[in-house]
């Protein structure tokens, strides 16, 4: 994956994090901290490597 790409799917999954944190506090909807959760696995995912990381 390129710097360009790995940036933005971890600007978008940092994005999504902190919607659903703050969709989660406004109505304590589970499926929000759900999403939450996704998110912030995603975004490890992406800032340790993502797919096709060979270094």
């Amino acid at each position: 994956m390129t710097k360009v790409g790995r940036f933005l799917a971890l600007a978008a999954a940092l994005a999504l994090f902190v919607f659903s944190v703050w969709m989660y506090t406004r109505t304590a909807d589970w499926v929000a901290m759900v999403f939450a959760l996704g998110s912030a696995a995603y975004a490890i995912f992406f800032f340790t490597g993502g797919p096709g990381d060979r270094s």
